[in-house]
């Protein structure tokens, strides 16, 4: 039975984060978002003291040196509070930490883990990217949808006579793409497409960071390959056939949730301050319902991001007919950036004149907001949830008496 009640390990986790973003990202996003030099915006030492309190390793088993907190749920509330205080830093952590349970614990060989896993968890500044989006191509990011077994990627990797390979190519949109130690490039071999293990320092790899309009801080790079050697035993297995627990889809939706969450916060601060027509504007009534209106939005998004969460660990209920068939973690991500947006518009025109002035939260909020409604409802995830939407209507019975 779906139940909305957290334990008391995920209250902590959750109160963890909350502090931690509050305490330390929080005071430092403004600062970062408006230094010029992009190198300046990665914040180092933020990302020392999270890898410290467990964010990128927390999803792997104890054995494996995290908590055992795998379940998607405890991983959106994290993400929910670390997005809250910064969303471009909590990328870093969010990412990696899921990908650290589907790589390390899930997909890599018993030698590919025993060489990677012990250099994910002695070094704090040890993060991931995926390797899969390439200029002027229609292949989505690995959150959207499958590779597809056919696919034909212009990066090339070539097998040498002593079983390494070499990879020759470019990728760009990769988040966390320009600090990663650890990418898994998808590359196109003789056999079809492969998921190549590929170090950070590899010889060869150049990378470029790409400047955005919002999530200053999150680092994005265009990377190129020129003759990268991977060695022998480095292609990673695939993911095991109907698996459905690596949850990328909705540590999104929940890191743009966090971002709205922040937003509704500060609007809320601002008109228990601002004074208009002789009184604080949040007793005006208009106020009042654009601030309900927002809450809304962030209510109804979280409920979403709970239910696909919970389904992700539950797969039985939509199997047992329990729960409709849906795609409910393409829906979570799409309604959240859409209705994230809306949140941060309604907020910055109660902030009105301010709310535009640079240096002001709102309209960081605004830009971040933005970049998440473009990865959250590209043409991938419409196609899945119309596609499925199409089918689940095919199976509803006629009403009775319908032509």
């Amino acid at each position: 039975m779906f139940d909305v009640r957290l334990s008391d390990e995920q209250r902590q986790f959750q109160q963890l984060a909350r502090d931690f973003a509050q305490n330390e990202l929080k005071p430092k996003a403004m600062p970062l978002d408006r230094e010029p030099e992009w190198e300046k915006r990665i914040p180092w030492d933020l990302l020392k003291k999270g890898s410290e309190l467990g964010f990128r390793t927390f999803v792997l088993s104890e054995e494996n040196g995290g908590s055992g907190m795998s379940d998607q749920l405890t991983t959106c509330l994290v993400a929910e509070e670390l997005a809250a205080g910064e969303i471009g830093t909590a990328y870093y952590f969010m990412l990696t930490a899921r990908r650290a349970r589907d790589w390390f614990e899930i997909r890599m060989t018993p030698e590919q883990k025993a060489y990677f896993l012990p250099k994910f968890l002695n070094d704090p500044l040890f993060f991931t990217t995926v390797c899969i989006h390439e200029p002027d191509t229609d292949y989505g990011f690995d959150y959207f949808m499958e590779t597809p077994e056919d696919a034909k990627y212009k990066t090339r990797a070539v097998e040498q006579p002593d079983g390494s390979w070499l990879i020759n190519g470019a990728k760009n949109f990769q988040t966390v793409g320009w600090l990663s130690k650890l990418l898994v490039v998808g590359a196109q071999t003789p056999a079809g497409p492969r998921a190549f293990l590929v170090e950070g320092d590899a010889k060869g790899l150049v990378r470029h960071p790409i400047a955005k309009l919002g999530r200053r801080v999150g680092d994005n790079g265009e990377l190129f390959f020129d003759d990268v050697r991977v060695p022998k035993g480095f292609i990673m297995p695939p993911s095991p056939k109907g698996r459905t627990d690596m949850g990328t889809h909705m540590t999104i939706a929940a890191m743009t949730l966090g971002l709205g969450r922040a937003a509704l916060e500060e609007t809320i601060k601002y008109c228990q301050e601002r004074t208009s027509g002789g009184k604080l504007i949040i007793k005006h009534q208009a106020v009042g319902l654009t601030i309900a209106e927002m809450a809304m939005h962030i209510e109804a998004s979280r409920n979403l991001i709970w239910k696909a969460a919970w389904l992700k660990d539950h797969p039985e209920a939509i199997a047992e007919g329990g729960v409709p068939d849906l795609p409910y973690e393409y829906m979570a991500m799409a309604f959240t950036g859409t209705a994230v947006q809306r949140v941060t518009e309604l907020g910055i025109e109660l902030f009105g004149g301010m709310g535009i002035v640079q240096g002001m939260p709102i309209e960081k909020y605004v830009r971040d907001a933005h970049i998440q409604k473009h990865i959250s409802f590209p043409f991938p995830t419409r196609f899945k949830i119309t596609e499925t939407l199409a089918g689940f209507k095919r199976k509803i019975p006629p009403f009775i008496g319908a032509n």
